[in-house]
């Protein structure tokens, strides 16, 4: 058994897909975020690795009827605890994107 003092030689690394799927995994657990949309000609969560830190500009569509702001916020501060915790990384400039609201369906409109 290996106690705290000793060190394994070697490294990690972690694919920069695993990121992207990680950020994306958590902007669609943030209430309030409807989808992380899928574009033909560039992927909606873009990441960048200096060092050990990660930028990111990510993609999405909200839920009609939300604050872009708030969201915006919370989206910055879930992405920069998933990349600390979960990575183990520094995050870096988080850009989000909002490109569109889900409009209301008829069942939300009490139809």
């Amino acid at each position: 058994m290996m106690n705290q003092d000793q060190r394994v030689a070697g490294s990690t690394t972690i694919a920069p897909e695993v990121i992207e799927t990680i950020i994306r995994m958590t902007a669609m657990e943030t209430p309030g975020i409807n989808r992380v949309p899928v574009f033909n000609s560039k992927p909606p969560v873009r990441i960048s690795v200096d060092a050990q830190t990660v930028n990111a500009d990510v993609y999405v569509i909200l839920d009609y009827n939300q604050n872009i702001l708030d969201i915006g916020k919370r989206l910055q501060e879930n992405f920069s605890r998933a990349i600390s915790e979960t990575i183990g990384m520094k995050p870096g400039l988080l850009n989000v994107h909002i490109v569109d609201f889900e409009p209301p369906t008829m069942a939300d409109n009490g139809f």
